[in-house]
């Protein structure tokens, strides 16, 4: 009989082996880094995501950390210095990254593929077309922004307003932003996404009695989901995978869903891109 508080050898050992086990199996979890421009309010979107981390890492079997920083050439830095793996651009920062990181496309939400921007003004404004502008200001959103920049400034040079406009216009940061320095009349005119338009009005956040839609644009491909290069291919089509699963008639995913203004993700194609890439260079914004 052994004295009291001496273990076997072979029970310690056995012990030391679990215990290695348990502890690499806590420490070998990988780490997907993940980041979002900032479409709307930051930390609005960091504290809406939850239930799409926790869905991540069930999926991919990682660790899901998520950042939002404040602008969205900050998204393409960290991209191309290799700080993020996998990111949601929208078209331009996925054009600029894939410039400069040769960036992955991996998945859209269907919607993506005939996005629209639309031009908004007050419902009393003598505004009615992209031809009634000159004279008057104008906002954009993030000078990054596909939908709330590039395409705007391509579609207006392509219709002939005013340079000035555009020359002299602000740029608020973000499409809320935009809609709200609208609505309280700090300018007379801006462009934005129309998800966002759609959600803020849905949420109560807009009022059709503040704005109205004076022009839509034509359509172009835009927000799409994007790996760096080295990211290990089996991570890749986890996440992919993952996206291409959420269902709007599973009820747990529907959380998910509507955090990501989604219904469906198809997969995305570079070749998508190139009139984004196109109209980039003839606006001067990618040479």
């Amino acid at each position: 009989m052994l004295p009291r508080g001496i273990i076997p050898h072979s029970i310690l050992a056995a012990l030391l082996v679990l215990m290695t086990g348990c502890t690499g199996t806590k420490n070998s979890a990988v780490t997907l880094r993940i980041s979002m421009i900032p479409t709307m309010n930051p930390g609005k979107i960091i504290r809406e995501s939850t239930p799409f981390i926790d869905y991540l890492e069930k999926e991919t079997g990682a660790k899901v950390e998520l950042t939002v920083p404040t602008n969205y050439a900050a998204v393409v830095e960290a991209m191309a210095s290799d700080r993020v793996d996998i990111a949601y651009l929208g078209g331009f920062t996925f054009v600029q990254a894939s410039a400069r990181a040769g960036v992955i496309p991996l998945v859209q939400r269907e919607k993506d593929q005939t996005f629209h921007s639309l031009f908004i003004t007050q419902p009393d404004s003598p505004i009615r077309s992209l031809g009634d502008l000159k004279g008057h200001s104008f906002a954009f959103g993030d000078v990054n922004s596909t939908s709330g920049h590039l395409m705007p400034a391509y579609f207006m040079h392509q219709r002939g307003v005013d340079q000035a406009v555009i020359d002299k216009a602000i740029y608020t940061g973000g499409h809320d932003a935009t809609a709200l320095a609208v609505a309280s009349k700090k300018v007379d005119a801006g462009a934005m996404d129309e998800q966002v338009f759609a959600r803020m009005i849905k949420e109560g956040k807009l009022s059709e009695s503040q704005v109205k839609v004076f022009y839509t644009s034509p359509s172009f491909f835009d927000y799409v989901w994007a790996a760096r290069q080295a990211l290990d291919r089996g991570m890749t089509e986890r996440f992919a995978n993952a996206m291409l699963k959420l269902n709007q008639g599973t009820p747990e995913q529907q959380p998910i869903l509507q955090f990501l203004n989604a219904s469906k993700y198809v997969r995305a194609v570079d070749a998508s891109y190139d009139p984004l890439r196109q109209a980039a260079r003839d606006t001067g914004l990618l040479k």
